[in-house]
């Protein structure tokens, strides 16, 4: 098993195969938050509602 520290982050990898790696992350807590997903996430939801809005206005 070996420990990885990358941007802060610290890894604990243990080789499963040839060039083939299982971790385990030690600090999830300093993983910064991915505002990405929340955006992609808020359009999914807006572009939801207008779908909603347009079949209720086709009846």
């Amino acid at each position: 098993m070996d420990q990885e520290t990358k941007n802060g982050i610290t890894l604990k990898m243990t080789e499963i195969g040839p060039e083939k790696y299982k971790g385990l992350c030690l600090n999830p807590k300093d993983i910064p938050p991915d505002d990405l997903d929340d955006e992609i996430l808020a359009q999914m939801i807006y572009e939801a509602g207008i779908f909603y809005e347009m079949e209720k206005n086709r009846r």
